[in-house]
């Protein structure tokens, strides 16, 4: 089941929700404001290797790519 990091369109949080099908994805709110006005972020992926971790893409935060934003929940 894919995590899915979305930016709501109403009041710009980012939050992350595990999507369960494809379908699903239409009922899914932003837990700040309540809407599903939504837009998906393109999200980096970590991977864990022999102990450690890497990050896909350089990590950070998905909407503008800085790893403390301020205007995002990824801290």
């Amino acid at each position: 089941m894919p995590v899915y990091e979305y930016s709501c369109e109403e009041c710009s949080n980012c939050y992350e929700v595990l999507v369960r099908e494809a379908a699903a994805e239409d009922g899914v709110m932003c837990p700040e404001c309540g809407s599903t006005r939504k837009r998906r972020l393109l999200s980096v992926f970590a991977a864990a290797s022999g102990g450690h971790i890497t990050s896909a893409g350089g990590g950070g935060c998905s909407s503008c790519g800085r790893s403390s934003c301020g205007s995002c929940s990824h801290k």
